[in-house]
């Protein structure tokens, strides 16, 4: 899961690239990179990358040399090669003038490098999924001239042989830019403009509206499933659908992480998860489960709380305390690093929770690192009972699309009861949304559930062999035999 960003015809691209970025640091935390183009100087590209916070890669000096038009931007989510600095984007490949950055997981990624390595003597080595896409757009152009046409037969070839979630964009030579989405549109896509003070006209595309709203862009609109986009310069727009397929919005997304300002599909994310509350609420009076409080645990919970606790008619508390200091523990790497992040993380009120029927809402339950150490706090601050809320159903298999939990026995849901889940957890008993109430409050027809259902919206196969060398590749403490999957 990354952030992206690209912005065209702005005396100030690398700035504005920045500030979207900075509106989407949540969706990754382990580096960042800011390519930019200046046909004013030569050389034309720019580039500066590191790792770590946005804010830490990049000082008011870096926009010195960040000149140009036209930029790209990238916030690195890693499911692998955390500390390599050679994984972190824009990638550019400075013989045809392309950039690109994605978002997203290729399922076939290590049997086409394989087949690429059959074939090709490369330039760079291809140890990243994303390496692989820019190397299948270059190499089909070749030494065509970087056109709309050229760009958009690339991007046909790329997407007939890719299995997999990715959302890209990519900068030119020429200063222009361009986007697709893959064809069930897995990872989300927006674009849109604005008109400056000086009457020129700007556009950009990124990950999530909220950092087009940010940054005052206008006419947002969804790139849709397997369609791409090309802005060129001088401000024109050519769309085309390349390779439509059927519509599987991730559902974590949603859930856990976008921003809560943002919308997808002309649905509210915030409005998402007040849905998924009330419904929550309303499993909880089916169950006749009873409480003193609501608690969520922050910070993306705390919407679907606020739902849950009207729907009950109980009061709403906040009693877990975030140190704001410390990353979001469930993109950490490695078993060991999430844990220790967590108890640093939070902290309660102990006071407020001595005797009291407590229902903890978090937002999901991935691997129950966060929710066991929370569960033991609270226990230890003297609570009466323990009721564990989740607001996404159980997680029991396994991601292929960009989200790190690559195996099922690291899954605390999978193949579990509720029962044995709260068993494991230490709480008095868990619940969990159902995936109806899921669809319900997210209000699309159809999603990406592979992780709830095992029912996927591409072929899987390759995943197997995926999800074994990814775990290799990571090196995690608890990278147990994968379980098995159906292909769907």
């Amino acid at each position: 899961m990354c952030g992206l960003i690209a912005v065209a015809g702005s005396s100030n691209s690398a700035l504005e690239t920045f500030a979207g970025l900075m509106n989407l640091q949540h969706r990754g935390q382990d580096g960042a990179g800011i390519l930019t183009v200046d046909s004013k100087k030569s050389g034309g590209f720019h580039l500066q990358k590191g790792s770590g916070l946005i804010e830490n890669v990049f000082s008011e000096r870096s926009f010195k040399n960040l000149t140009g038009a036209a930029a790209i931007g990238h916030a690195r989510y890693a499911t692998i090669g955390r500390d390599d600095p050679n994984l972190l984007q824009p990638f550019l490949d400075y013989e045809t003038g392309i950039g690109l950055g994605h978002n997203g997981n290729i399922v076939n990624f290590y049997s086409l490098r394989d087949e690429i390595l059959q074939k090709s003597v490369l330039r760079v080595p291809l140890n990243s999924d994303s390496a692989l896409i820019l190397k299948l757009i270059t190499d089909s152009i070749g030494s065509q001239k970087v056109t709309t046409d050229s760009i958009f037969k690339a991007i046909k070839v790329a997407m007939d042989k890719l299995v997999g979630s990715y959302s890209i964009v990519c900068l030119t030579r020429g200063g222009d830019i361009f986007g697709f989405r893959d064809p069930n549109g897995i990872r989300p896509l927006v674009f849109g403009n604005k008109t400056t003070a000086e009457g020129d006209k700007v556009w950009a595309i990124a990950s999530e509206t909220i950092a087009l709203n940010f940054l005052e862009y206008e006419n947002i609109e969804e790139v849709k499933p397997g369609e791409a986009i090309y802005i060129s310069a001088g401000g024109k727009v050519t769309r085309q659908m390349i390779k439509p397929d059927s519509y599987s919005p991730c559902m974590f997304e949603w859930v856990y992480f976008a921003r809560v300002e943002s919308e997808f599909g002309n649905q509210s994310v915030y409005e998402a998860r007040f849905r998924l509350g009330l419904i929550l609420a309303e499993r909880i009076k089916s169950l006749g489960i009873e409480a003193d409080i609501v608690v969520p645990v922050p910070e993306t919970s705390r919407v679907a709380a606020v739902a849950l606790a009207e729907g009950l008619q109980l009061p709403f508390r906040e009693l877990l305390i975030k140190n704001r200091y410390i990353n979001r523990t469930f993109i950490l790497d490695g078993q060991q690093s999430r844990q220790e992040a967590i108890r640093r993380k939070l902290f309660p009120i102990a006071a407020e929770f001595k005797d009291k029927r407590c229902i903890i809402v978090d937002d999901s339950i991935v691997r129950g690192n966060t929710a066991k150490q929370i569960v033991r706090l609270i226990k230890q601050a003297g609570a009466k009972e323990v009721t564990l809320v989740s607001s996404c159903p159980p997680i029991s298999n396994p991601c292929y699309y960009g989200i790190d939990f690559p195996s099922a026995a690291e899954l605390v849901a999978h193949n579990k009861t509720e029962e044995e889940v709260a068993a494991d957890l230490g709480c008095d008993r868990i619940v969990f949304q159902t995936v109806q109430g899921l669809k319900d409050a997210l209000e699309q027809a159809s999603l990406c559930t592979g992780c709830l259902t095992d029912t996927y919206p591409t072929d899987i196969d390759s995943g197997r062999e995926f999800e074994t060398r990814r775990l290799q590749d990571r090196n995690d403490d608890r990278a147990l035999a994968p379980a098995k999957h159906s292909s769907c």
